[in-house]
């Protein structure tokens, strides 16, 4: 196949060129051809395929690092199928899926049960997160990894296997899984109130002294979160210490959904120090650009873990992105049904569907010169490729995976959840509007955002 007449991203420029894929990956690049180089180009073409791009931009497929794509026991939700078509449609062409499914994925053969559904029903690559077995258990957590397991997940309010993680001996016993087989281990930080705080704040809700929004920021708060990143640190230089590691065995942890002032500064403050530390961090495109403060018809569509911030913080943290400091982003795609979102504060689950604002979104920020493309790119697709060793992917270069999109800027239009190929019709974005079209999106060199697509996505492996 040949795209033409396109504008290609390309190692930090934009330049007019033409690409050549054959066999799933980009064979050759040619930055302003002549007629004799497409001739050649032409004759290359495998499946004599050629398509006019009409000066649209080429851009890697976007990895996003942080979902649930729900399915087994929670297939109202969500299933392989709609959530990697929903990736699909918006771009994203490789996912991490996290492990509080039913029943969690905290086992090998559950691990097997999710990649059996999957294989067939994923129109998009597939990395799969698991959460550490009962008792860490190492002989499965051995198993585990053979299956290809990009990481493990601990949840510190919501264990998965019933295991202390406020224990420091349980945080020190899984740096040293990590440290043994170098493989990551993702934390969603927080932290527990004290009896007497939640109190109070139940109170407040009570007397309605506040939002929803407001009130589920109060009962989640930044100290919380800013408290358990301090903990895990602490842990991860004294593990070090104690054990008088070496750089290449220093355990690798990944702070999931960042999303405050103090946790970033916390978390920079030790990169700056050391900059051996195999510490990283995501920050969600909603704590980049949505605040508490947000008007929404139903409250509880803005309800997620984290919370929605003040507004200092989404400011602070978009900021640190156009500035370079912030190198990933994960969705946190998180879907639930519109009756669940219904219930009452208390009842109703945190999370809502990420994939199909996500890049309209934040390229939005990139046509509206508030964002560089580069910083764009290298948060979406190359520092994730890199960070956890996706041979060949993130970058458009010879011999790469095809995993491309197209896109153009257009007049505004409004975000619409209804036409949202995930099973959750419904976003704390439906007021707003991007200037952003999703014209095409390859994987391995096949068109995937079109009805007729067949499911073409693996289950990609850690790669060491």
């Amino acid at each position: 196949m040949i795209l033409k007449n396109a504008k290609i991203y390309s190692q930090g420029l934009i330049r007019e060129g033409v690409l050549l894929i054959n066999n799933g990956v980009i064979d050759q690049i040619k930055f302003n051809p002549e007629e004799k180089e497409l001739v050649k180009l032409v004759k290359k073409n495998q499946d004599k395929k050629e398509i006019e791009c009409h000066g649209k931009l080429i851009l890697p497929g976007i990895i996003d690092i942080h979902s649930h794509l729900r399915d087994l026991g929670q297939s109202e939700k969500e299933t392989f199928l709609t959530g990697t078509m929903a990736a699909a449609f918006s771009g994203i062409t490789t996912v991490f899926n996290m492990p509080n499914t039913i029943p969690p994925a905290i086992s090998s053969n559950q691990i097997k049960l999710w990649i059996k559904k999957a294989k067939p029903n994923i129109h998009v690559d597939v990395g799969l997160i698991a959460g550490f077995p009962k008792e860490l258990d190492e002989d499965e957590i051995k198993n585990m990894i053979k299956l290809g397991i990009i990481g493990f997940k601990i949840y510190p309010l919501n264990a998965l296997n019933n295991i202390d993680w406020l224990n420091s001996k349980n945080l020190q016993n899984i740096l040293a899984i990590s440290s043994k087989y170098q493989i990551p281990i993702f934390i969603h930080a927080s932290y527990p109130l004290h009896e007497a705080e939640k109190e109070q704040i139940i109170k407040n809700f009570n007397q309605k002294q506040g939002t929803i929004l407001e009130y589920h920021n109060n009962f989640n708060p930044v100290k919380a979160e800013k408290k358990y990143v301090k903990f895990v640190i602490e842990q991860y230089k004294e593990f070090i210490e104690v054990n008088h590691l070496k750089y290449k065995l220093y355990p690798l942890i990944h702070f999931c959904h960042i999303s405050s002032i103090e946790s970033y500064q916390e978390i920079n403050k030790e990169q700056l120090s050391n900059k051996n530390l195999k510490i990283s961090f995501e920050v969600t495109p909603h704590h980049l650009l949505l605040s508490n403060k947000i008007i929404l018809n139903n409250e509880n569509f803005g309800k997620v873990l984290p919370p929605l911030r003040n507004p200092e913080h989404h400011k602070f943290l978009f900021k640190e992105l156009k500035e370079g400091n912030i190198k990933l982003i994960g969705t946190d795609h998180a879907p639930h049904t519109i009756e669940e979102k219904s219930l009452n504060y208390f009842d109703a689950p945190s999370g809502f569907p990420g994939f199909e604002t996500y890049p309209l979104l934040i390229l939005k920020k990139v046509f509206d010169y508030q964002l560089t493309l580069e910083k764009f790119v290298m948060v979406a697709s190359e520092y994730p490729a890199l960070l956890f060793n996706l041979e060949k992917k993130g970058f458009i270069k010879e011999k790469y995976d095809a995993d491309l999109l197209i896109v153009d800027k257009v007049p505004e239009y409004s975000i619409n959840p209804q036409n949202f190929k995930t099973k959750a019709k419904f976003s704390p974005y439906e007021k707003l509007s991007t200037n952003v079209q999703i014209w095409k999106v390859f994987l391995r060199g096949i068109e995937i955002n079109t009805e007729e697509c067949t499911p073409n996505g693996k289950i990609i492996k850690r790669m060491i």
